[in-house]
């Protein structure tokens, strides 16, 4: 195994243990039993639980917005654009459902964390913008009222997600996960086209 696979190895590891014991109450020991790796196997890649979870956390922020095109094309329908982004998603959304504890266990820690709030705004940063730029070119192009607030309804977009997300971890049974939050969303922008 290469040193990219090995730290590969650790990061998965370390998911699982989060899956079953969260942030708060996983310790590096946890981390380096369940990779199957020394104890100085898992230090040479991560030398504290601190920067094992923000390895973490790229990499399953990596995973959510690596798959979406985050390019624009002028034109192109903007609402057709921002539709097709949402529903294209949709396998990816379920995927990461799987890791929807640690994902609220995270923002949970970003109060204490700076660098995971710092991580996470980074990401929610490039999102918003795309969204807010697809909108902004919608109403350039007169498919969206033209007081439409962009970034607003982008806030209002991701507050989509996160908001079933949090309901999912509550309620899992109540909720049809991803395909309420995509229906939720497409509802929202019939609310702003003309």
């Amino acid at each position: 195994m290469n040193s990219d696979e090995r730290r590969q190895k650790i990061v998965i590891a370390a998911i699982e243990v989060l899956q079953e014991k969260g942030v708060a109450a996983s310790r590096m020991n946890d981390f380096v039993s369940a990779s199957g790796l020394s104890k100085g196997g898992v230090y040479h890649h991560f030398d504290s639980k601190e920067n094992l979870l923000i390895g973490v956390l790229e990499h399953l922020m990596g995973n959510v917005l690596d798959p979406v095109n985050m390019q624009i094309d002028a034109n192109e329908s903007a609402c057709l654009q921002l539709q097709r982004m949402i529903i294209s998603r949709e396998d990816v959304i379920a995927e990461m459902s799987a890791y929807n504890q640690i994902f609220l266990d995270f923002f949970v820690q970003a109060r204490s964390f700076p660098i995971f709030k710092e991580r996470i705004n980074s990401q929610y940063a490039i999102a918003h913008t795309h969204i807010a730029n697809l909108i902004r070119l919608g109403i350039k192009q007169g498919e969206f009222k033209q007081d439409t607030d962009a970034d607003g309804i982008a806030a209002g977009l991701r507050g989509v997600f996160d908001g079933i997300g949090i309901a999912l971890s509550i309620a899992p049974e109540k909720i049809n996960f991803p395909h309420s939050a995509i229906q939720s969303a497409l509802a929202l922008i019939r609310g702003i086209t003309k």
